[in-house]
């Protein structure tokens, strides 16, 4: 009797052993996915938080509009699987009365599948090497194109809009991919007068 005690002692001691490491091995992959997620979630914030706060429009209640000139420094444009050209720059007020620019980009998709600007590029504007601000226009029409998907071989223009430290420095735009090992980028002058 005392051997047969012993003997389903050590069968529940070994039982019980086995579903602790059971539970154990669940804990752990519930925090790898847990973890996983929470860094996947990170990830999409800080890629879509560069392009849709600037999600507004082009309108100026204020009327004050001004057109001006983009040159390209010796790029064709070509930035990894996309295009991105400046196809329009115009001097506005943005939402808070700021002296403001909307760029208008040209971007073309050529990569393997449907991508929006966002998440594909990133720009970075400057004016006497400091950076400018993004900002938006208060206005109904709040399609920038920013975060829209294109498929490969498609263009479409998309926006945005930065503060400006004055209206008569000229703007350095730099564009590089957002995700990249390469330190290519495509650089631009925006001559404001």
């Amino acid at each position: 009797m005392a051997n047969e005690i012993q003997t389903n002692s050590a069968e529940v001691q070994q039982a019980v052993d086995t579903a602790l490491k059971e539970q154990k091995k669940k804990k752990r992959n519930t925090r790898l996915i847990i973890l996983g997620v929470i860094l996947a979630v990170i990830i999409i914030i800080v890629a879509v938080s560069g392009g849709s706060s600037e999600s507004n429009n082009d309108s100026d209640p204020q009327g004050n509009n001004s057109s001006v000139s983009a040159e390209k420094e010796e790029t064709n444009g070509i930035i990894g699987d996309y295009i991105c050209t400046i196809k329009s720059a115009t001097v506005c007020k943005n939402w808070e009365g700021k002296d403001s620019v909307k760029i208008t980009y040209e971007f073309t998709n050529n990569a393997g599948s449907a991508e929006s600007f966002d998440l594909a590029l990133s720009d970075e504007l400057y004016q006497n090497g400091v950076g400018l601000e993004s900002s938006f226009i208060s206005s109904d029409d709040d399609d920038w194109g920013l975060d829209v998907k294109i498929k490969p071989g498609t263009t479409k223009e998309v926006s945005k809009v930065y503060i400006l430290r004055d209206k008569e420095t000229p703007i350095d735009v730099e564009i590089s991919e957002l995700i990249s090992f390469s330190n290519d980028k495509l650089t631009y002058t925006i001559d404001l007068q």
